[in-house]
C-alpha cells in the first residue's frame, strides 16, 4: 500500500516553492505593468487584472491540487503507522484529510474568482 509512497517528499517542496513562485511572479507582472505600487501593495491587488490574474489563477490552482496531493500523502503515512503502532486517532487523521481538501478547494475558489468589479451608477437629481 505504501509503496505508490516512496518518491512522494518532493510534492510538499513543490507546493511551497510553487506557491511562493505565484505570489511573487504575479507581483513582479503586476509592477512591469503599472498596475501596483512597487512598495508594499495589497496581495489582492497583485492579481485582479489581466494579465497577471491569469498568471496567479492557473499557479494558485496547481498549489491547490499540490496541496491536496500532500493531504491525501499525509493521511496515507499516518494510516501506515496506525497499523504498526497507534500513532493517532483514525477518526481524527480522517477530520484533518477532510479539512485539508476543504481547504484545496477554498483555495481554488480564491483562485478562479480573484476579484469583484462592481459598479454603482448614481444619478443625482431632486427625486429623493
Amino acid at each position: 500500500m505504501l509503496c505508490f509512497l516512496r518518491g512522494m517528499a518532493f510534492v510538499p517542496f513543490l507546493l511551497v516553492t510553487w506557491s511562493s513562485a505565484a505570489f511573487i511572479i504575479s507581483y513582479v507582472v503586476a509592477v512591469l505593468s503599472g498596475h501596483v505600487n512597487p512598495f508594499l501593495p495589497y496581495i489582492s491587488d497583485t492579481g485582479t487584472t489581466p494579465p497577471e490574474s491569469g498568471i496567479f489563477g492557473f499557479m494558485i490552482n496547481f498549489s491547490a491540487f499540490l496541496g491536496a496531493a500532500t493531504m491525501y500523502t499525509r493521511y496515507k503515512i499516518v494510516e501506515k503507522q496506525n497499523q504498526t503502532c497507534y500513532f493517532s486517532s483514525p477518526v481524527f487523521n480522517l477530520v484533518s484529510l477532510v479539512l485539508g481538501l476543504v481547504g484545496c478547494i477554498g483555495m481554488g475558489i480564491v483562485a478562479n474568482f480573484q476579484g469583484v468589479t462592481l459598479k454603482i451608477s448614481t444619478e443625482i437629481n431632486g427625486d429623493i
